[in-house]
């Protein structure tokens, strides 16, 4: 058996021996103490950058608008006005009200108004809608541009006008819409 003897040994192989076991110690502390504490501050130099970012965005918010409660009242009326212009349900009543109330105030008789497709798109449902109109040429232009520029999104797609005795009878095809998910079961379906 051979023994190692501390006295024993060599200077040389003495310093070579205490060399060795200073790099492996420093390789030691280097793998079980610095480099989780870099990694640690990587993280959390990520998490500071991310932070800060968010910060950055409010910072401006701020600066565009000083009076935030003004500006959630502004946000609450321009969505009020979207869901007037294009309202989660069909909302077909006060479609007709409004109808009602523009053919009386161009002077114009609604002979009648009938629901006549229901198509499920991708996010909305659009409805088309037949009206008939008995007045003046004049005053039936008059209400169609005062439907397609009311307060609910109203699209006139056809117009057909007829002489009627002694006046003149305007048949309009309109759509509206209204955003949702579709409630029919099929992707196109019509109702006549």
């Amino acid at each position: 058996m051979i023994s190692f003897s501390w006295n024993k040994m060599l200077v040389k192989y003495k310093l070579s021996l205490v060399t060795v076991s200073m790099i492996a110690v420093t390789w030691l502390v280097y793998l079980s103490l610095l480099l989780p504490q870099w990694d640690r501050i990587d993280q959390l130099t990520t998490q500071f950058d991310k932070e800060y970012q968010q910060v950055k965005v409010i910072e401006d918010f701020l600066l565009i608008h000083p009076n935030p409660e003004q500006y959630i009242l502004e946000l609450d009326q321009k969505l009020m006005q979207i869901d007037r212009i294009l309202p989660d349900n069909p909302e077909s009543s006060s479609f007709i009200v409004q109808v009602e109330e523009l053919s009386k105030e161009c002077g114009i008789q609604l002979n009648y108004l009938k629901p006549t497709k229901i198509m499920n798109k991708d996010g909305y449902r659009e409805y088309e809608i037949e009206l008939s109109l008995i007045g003046g040429f004049i005053e039936s232009m008059q209400f169609i541009k005062k439907i397609e520029n009311k307060s609910r999104f109203t699209n006139v797609i056809t117009i057909v006008m007829l002489p009627n005795k002694n006046s003149l009878e305007t048949k309009l095809s309109v759509k509206i819409y209204s955003f949702g998910t579709p409630f029919l079961t099929n992707k196109n379906s019509e109702i006549n």
